[in-house]
């Protein structure tokens, strides 16, 4: 199969109909989508983008280049901590109280 031709084929409607099949689970007409066409429709989806779209801000997507943008890359952008390192922050404090026994 040429993925070149095929990408090049498909329009931005059948983009976006795909992008919903695979949130939904269905195709628009209500019938579900089996766990190979979600796959093709995934696969289509990033190549689609990779060769049409300018935007390389959008995680999870494949630059023109080939390179995987992910979520990381772009929360590196961002000041400030995650919600994981804060609570990993919280986890490291050491609370000691006083007790009848300590005293």
């Amino acid at each position: 199969m040429d993925y070149s031709k095929l990408i090049d084929s498909l329009t931005p409607e059948m983009i976006e109909r795909f992008s919903e099949a695979v949130a939904t689970g269905k195709w628009p007409d209500g019938n579900p989508l089996s766990e190979q066409q979600k796959e093709s429709c995934i696969q289509a989806i990033m190549l689609y983008k990779a060769r049409f779209s300018d935007s390389h801000d959008e995680p999870f997507s494949v630059t023109k280049e080939g390179q995987l943008v992910t979520g990381k890359k772009i929360r590196s952008e961002f000041q400030g901590l995650s919600a994981n390192d804060k609570r990993n922050l919280g986890d490291s404090i050491e609370i000691k109280t006083q007790t009848d026994k300590d005293q």
